[in-house]
């Protein structure tokens, strides 16, 4: 703290008066000399009525004299100029010919306004009214009346000079004071600057931060508080945490327990906004202490990472989803190879028999095997994301259908039964894929209702206009067959709704339920630029409306032609590779039935060393894509090289497009998707070898 140094008494005093004598008075008065000169006695008796050597102080002070105003003024610049001001100066009213005292004084305190003037005059000099009126203000101003008493004088310049000492010691106080008030304001000011600062820096981080006391009541609550939660800072400032609606999830308690006892805790907490919207948010928080180390309040900062939640989730489902692709192209891959010896080995007993029971039986197996291996494109089509074949689809055959094996396969006490209309309009679709769209809504009505219950299948004609479908994301205005499926079983909560057609999710017990039901069923009806609508009501039920796009008027599709004589080959050969032995087998004893020499290989090793030796009689080559040892890509390029005129076509039960494109990058021209029948087998071969050889093309 600054402390104020006493200043020195300033003891200069300037007399101006006209009359050198009187000078002479006030130095003997007031600055006496050792010896006082006799002739003066007699004049300083008479002017002041006491001998003056009667009269003496312990303190003298600096004298100087002015005859005239003007010379006076000169005199007080100059001091000012040398840093010794006057303390006072004593000043007759009348001054022939220059300014008299009035004016004299008004011109000093322009320049020096804190100067002691004491005025010199007698009443009849000037009239007092008169001074009063032409000097103020008149704080530092007072009258002496001649003839002077020495006492007086002596007592006035101590008086006079002790009082500006202390008015100067007073303005370097209050200097002092003003001087401390602005360092002190500046403080304040650089400190209100930086917390303002700070405040903005916390204002501007995307966390939400906000300060509790251990009360936990909100102190502080930051710009992206307000943005988050959607209450103000003035609407949670002061209310307790526990107040904030849902902000305080099931574990904040044990959060502020954690932070409390060990300074710190981090984690995930889920919390609700203002406006009911669910979130998550990681959560950092610090115990607060005082200068003594006492807990004094508790900083959070939230950090909102439900975005990255919903990514990780995403990524999660769609790491799922590519597993659920892997383990089904294994899965295809095997069925395809054991569909493909039972279809065509269908075909040829077929074309053995003439009984027409023992053919009946043989096409109910044909069509089971044919729609085996529709439902194994099907699950790789999901799996994959791959749109299956757009053909004119009559719903009713299909409702129909799934009517009968609903009630062979459900349980006997829930009863399917259906409602459709004759003038359907049709779809263009795959109709495997609705068919197994239609059978997952069945299985999830057959599982709403453990007690038992029933399903209700109905379908119709409707049309879209265009206002009802601004209100559908997605959906365009025209003509759509309706497909509703409603159900007697325990309905379900709005919370549940929201979420049905998550992969994986699930409110089935574990182990009965994979959770992919519903979320294949929508996948396939976004695929054929459908949507779909769903209301429950709990204990009651559930309706689900699909909506497809469809075309105006009946099914133009022909039924399927009588199968026409098979193509015969000529003796060409045929190296027939692949890993599988019930299909070479099978695939060998088709050609060979209808013309053609065949020369097997388990793996392209084989086939390379097969190739190697009767190359000149190879007519074509057809090789599984997928094989151990060497694959089919890698024996394409080996034969390829031994002759680049080969004939090549590729088969596989995976992926259509994906092995057209691998056996394309081969130099493959030709692909056969298994399962194969013997006619499609054998068309394939009639085409292959009337073309051209590959080098040639």
């Amino acid at each position: 703290m600054t402390h104020t140094t006493k200043t020195v008494t300033n003891r200069r005093i300037l007399v101006i008066d006209d009359n050198r004598s009187i000078h002479d008075d006030f130095r003997k008065i007031l600055a006496p000399a050792n010896t006082v000169d006799d002739a003066l006695e007699a004049a300083e008796a008479a002017l002041f009525g006491t001998p003056l050597q009667t009269q003496t102080s312990t303190q003298t002070f600096s004298i100087d004299a002015a005859s005239q105003g003007e010379e006076g003024l000169q005199m007080v610049k100059r001091a000012l100029s040398e840093g010794q001001p006057y303390a006072m100066a004593f000043v007759d009213v009348r001054m022939p010919p220059g300014w008299d005292g009035i004016e004299t004084t008004r011109q000093i305190w322009q320049v020096c306004p804190d100067m002691q003037i004491v005025i010199c005059t007698a009443y009849a000099d000037c009239c007092w009214s008169e001074v009063q009126e032409q000097i103020k203000p008149r704080d530092r101003m007072l009258i002496l009346k001649k003839p002077f008493d020495i006492v007086e004088v002596l007592q006035l310049a101590i008086s006079l000079t002790e009082k500006s000492r202390l008015l100067l010691e007073s303005k370097s106080h209050l200097q002092d004071l003003e001087q401390r008030v602005k360092m002190r304001t500046q403080e304040l000011e650089a400190s209100q600057q930086a917390a303002f600062e700070k405040a903005s820096l916390l204002d501007l981080s995307r966390d939400a931060i906000l300060v509790c006391g251990l009360d936990l009541r909100v102190t502080y609550w930051n710009k992206s508080a307000e943005r988050l939660y959607g209450w103000t800072a003035a609407e949670a400032g002061g209310r307790l945490l526990t107040e904030l609606k849902d902000l305080c999830s099931e574990f904040f308690q044990q959060a502020c327990d954690r932070v409390l006892r060990t300074g710190e805790w981090d984690g995930e907490m889920q919390q609700l906004c203002k406006d009911g919207r669910k979130l998550i948010v990681e959560a950092r928080w610090t115990l607060l202490r005082d200068a003594a180390g006492r807990p004094r309040s508790i900083l959070a900062v939230n950090t909102d990472i439900t975005e990255r939640k919903k990514v990780e989730e995403q990524l999660l489902r769609a790491q799922r989803m590519e597993s659920l692709g892997t383990l089904a192209g294994g899965i295809a891959h095997d069925l395809n190879n054991a569909l493909t010896p039972i279809m065509m080995s269908i075909e040829l007993l077929k074309l053995q028999e003439q009984d027409a029971l023992r053919l009946g039986v043989l096409a109910t197996i044909e069509n089971s095997a044919r729609r085996g291996a529709d439902m194994v494109r099907q699950v790789l089509s999901f799996s994959r994301g791959v749109e299956g074949q757009r053909v004119e689809v009559q719903a009713g055959h299909l409702l129909k259908g799934i009517e009968k094996i609903a009630n062979e396969t459900f349980v006997k006490n829930i009863r399917v039964s259906s409602d459709i209309p004759a003038d359907l309009w049709v779809v263009m679709g795959d109709p495997t894929q609705i068919h197994q769209m239609l059978l997952n809504l069945c299985v999830n009505a057959r599982d709403a209702m453990p007690n038992g219950g029933a399903i209700s299948l109905r379908a119709g004609n409707h049309m879209l206009d265009e206002q009802c479908a601004a209100m559908i994301a997605g959906a365009k205005h025209g003509p759509y067959l309706l497909i509703e499926l409603q159900d007697t079983g325990t309905g379900m909560p709005p919370e549940v709704i929201d979420r049905i057609f998550e992969p994986f999710f699930t409110t089935k017990e574990l182990g009965k339920g994979t959770g992919l039901g519903l979320s294949s069923a929508l996948a396939i009806i976004k695929s054929h630029q459908g949507f779909i609508r769903v209301s429950s009501e709990q204990d009651k039920g559930s309706l689900f409306q699909v909506y497809l796009p469809a075309q105006m008027g009946s099914s133009t599709s022909q039924p399927p032609p009588v199968m026409a004589e098979m193509t015969r080959g000529n003796g060409e050969l045929v190296l027939l590779i692949d890993d599988e032995e019930a299909v070479r087998k099978i695939t060998g004893q088709t050609l060979e039935s209808f013309g053609y020499q065949v020369l097997p290989a388990a793996d392209g090793v084989e086939a390379s060393t097969l190739y190697a030796t009767h190359k000149e009689k190879i007519a074509v080559v057809l090789t599984d894509m997928m094989m151990p040892v060497m694959d089919g890509p890698a024996t394409i390029h080996v034969l390829m090289r031994m002759n680049p005129q080969v004939r090549i076509i590729a088969a596989s039960g995976l992926s259509v497009k994906d092995m057209v494109a691998k056996a394309t990058t081969a130099g493959v021209k030709h692909f056969i998707p298994k399962p194969y029948t013997a006619e499609t087998l054998l068309r394939m071969l009639h085409t292959v070898l009337r073309t051209q050889p590959a080098a040639d093309l």
